[in-house]
């Protein structure tokens, strides 16, 4: 039986992987937005061990989360898999740590739970393809300057996770650390988009909950079942540090 953390599982691929894993006997903790996600977490997955909570937006809920994360022991496998796309945003929100939304809920909250709680045997980073697209721009990472493009800004994120994945996994040996590609699922956040997905939840759900407990993983630690994989640009150690240093900075935690 392994014990996994899944951030963002009231709803989606979170959920649908939450709902594998518990049915298959192994021990999860939820992670909900609010209180009332929370409840409606635990009704989807009534097998969980329990849900902590956090807005992702906020660097001291994120904090108060990992405490609560804490109170379960260490984990074999922490999943970060919450994630925010604003397809169509023409404007840029910022959160209240000063950072564009989506770089901090998809990218920084997902550094800062890897730095902040004791090292799983394995951390999985949900990414997705579209990071092909992503452009690495350490300069202005929070449009702060540039015309912003939700789009773009979410496909930033997106490469964010896999150099994050892989430059981990050189600074922590003993961590298997690794990106997830789900494909494109059918969620809250397409629909919202507008956009209609041919993959249901579940499928990538039970990928994943696979991902989090198999023996054997992808030996180039990133699981996708499309034809893009990671290139010179995502496994150049120089992208994957520079990207760690700017996390560090902008939380206060170095890894």
């Amino acid at each position: 039986m392994a014990t996994v953390l899944i951030t963002g599982s009231s709803a989606g691929i979170g959920q649908a992987a939450a709902v594998a894993l518990a049915e298959s006997g192994h021990e999860v903790v939820l992670h909900a937005r609010n209180e009332q996600r929370a409840e409606e977490a635990l009704a989807a997955v009534p097998r969980a061990a329990g849900v902590v909570i956090a807005d992702l937006a906020s660097y001291r809920q994120i904090r108060d989360m990992a405490a609560q994360a804490e109170k379960f022991g260490r984990f074999d496998t922490v999943v970060l898999n919450a994630g925010l796309g604003l397809k169509h945003a023409t404007d840029r929100q910022v959160t209240v740590d000063g950072n564009e939304l989506m770089f901090q809920v998809n990218t920084l909250s997902a550094y800062l739970l890897a730095a902040l709680l004791p090292d799983p045997g394995r951390l999985i980073f949900v990414s997705s393809a579209v990071a092909a697209d992503g452009v690495l721009d350490l300069g202005d990472p929070n449009f702060a300057r540039q015309p912003f493009n939700g789009w773009q800004a979410y496909q930033n994120t997106k490469l964010h996770l896999i150099l994050l994945a892989l430059g981990i996994g050189r600074r922590r040996p003993e961590v298997m650390s690794l990106a997830f590609d789900p494909g494109w699922v059918s969620t809250q956040m397409t629909l919202r988009n507008g956009d209609t997905a041919p993959l249901e939840p579940a499928h990538a759900g039970v990928r994943l909950a696979r991902l989090a407990t198999a023996d054997v993983v992808p030996p180039d630690s990133y699981d996708t079942e499309r034809a893009w994989r990671p290139g010179p640009r995502e496994t150049a150690p120089k992208n994957q540090d520079e990207l760690l240093a700017l996390c560090a900075r902008l939380t206060g935690v170095t890894i």
